[in-house]
């Protein structure tokens, strides 16, 4: 578990929405997989090549403050590069499952980085 991380959640209901929100503490719980999930790391996969700037990412299921659970991406973005690649997953994510789904956003830092790679591998880019 890691102390007060912040996250962006995606909220699809206006599509647009971001809100970053601050949680005490973040417990990696394994990969989010299945078939949509497969189809969802495609898309992003191809979209991480074509923009550059994405050096890691994994799509983890996550349980904040040991009571809310969730599912997160989990981005290594080269500094500065954040907000586009946010804009540009949300748009995927939108087309994908509707406004009425939301994904986090979890922007990796080195301890958080450690501690999602002990419960799933990235689906892109590099283990360490």
């Amino acid at each position: 578990m890691l102390d007060e991380k912040r996250l962006q959640n995606m909220d699809q209901r206006t599509h647009d929405a971001r809100e970053q929100v601050q949680v005490r503490n973040v417990e990696f719980l394994g990969e989010q997989d299945g078939v949509p999930e497969r189809e969802l790391k495609q898309r992003l996969c191809q979209l991480f090549i074509k923009r550059g700037g994405v050096k890691k990412a994994y799509l983890a299921r996550v349980q904040y403050d040991a009571k809310i659970d969730a599912v997160a991406l989990c981005l290594d973005v080269n500094a500065g590069g954040m907000e586009e690649v946010v804009e540009s997953v949300q748009r995927i994510f939108a087309e994908m499952f509707g406004p009425q789904e939301h994904l986090d956003i979890l922007p990796l830092d080195l301890s958080l980085e450690a501690a999602v790679s002990k419960s799933c591998q990235p689906f892109f880019g590099q283990s360490r």
